[in-house]
């Protein structure tokens, strides 16, 4: 009788190792069969020094306009111990502005336009058309991002299209 169970209880084992592979296989087959989908999204970078001078220089004088509501955190300078510096944060409707302050010097480091009613090199706006803005850049776009900065990339703009229109103006400076 002993043997009797423990063959039966063998056999038990047997058949639910087995019915399990076979659910670890169908499960993986599934997982195989399901297609991944991934969109490229293509940018273009333009390097174009004088128009990065004119674009940062209007930034930095956008950030002195009234309308601008300031945001101020300190923080630890990462090079000289016991020196506290600060980041601003100039907030309008839909534009988002940020700097670093130093002891003797503020760059801006962010910053994010939504808003049309401000204008970078005297046209550059929410809302330009792709055209125009390929007229000012002297480049052929081919792209629904550009990026317009310098050749190291420390500074760049980045111009977001949607149907030809521009929707959203990034930029990203590098501060140490």
């Amino acid at each position: 009788m002993k043997k009797l169970l423990i063959y039966f209880t063998f056999l038990v084992l047997l058949i639910s190792c087995n019915q399990k592979r076979k659910e670890n296989k169908n499960s993986s087959e599934k997982v195989a069969n399901k297609k991944i989908v991934t969109e490229v999204i293509q940018e273009q970078y333009v390097e174009n020094d004088t128009l990065l001078a004119k674009m940062e220089s209007d930034l930095n004088e956008l950030t002195n306009n009234t309308k601008f509501t300031i945001e101020k955190e300190l923080v630890n300078n990462k090079h000289v111990d016991n020196l506290i510096d600060t980041i601003k944060t100039f907030k309008f409707d839909r534009i988002n502005v940020k700097s670093y302050k130093a002891v003797s010097e503020e760059w801006i480091f962010e910053a994010k336009i939504l808003n049309s009613e401000f204008a970078l090199s005297k046209s550059i706006k929410i809302g330009i058309e792709k055209k125009t803005f390929e007229k000012i850049l002297k480049t052929k776009l081919n792209s629904d991002i550009v990026k317009v900065g310098n050749l190291e990339q420390t500074s760049v703009f980045i111009f977001k299209f949607e149907n030809d229109s521009l929707k959203e103006i990034d930029y990203e400076g590098y501060v140490d």
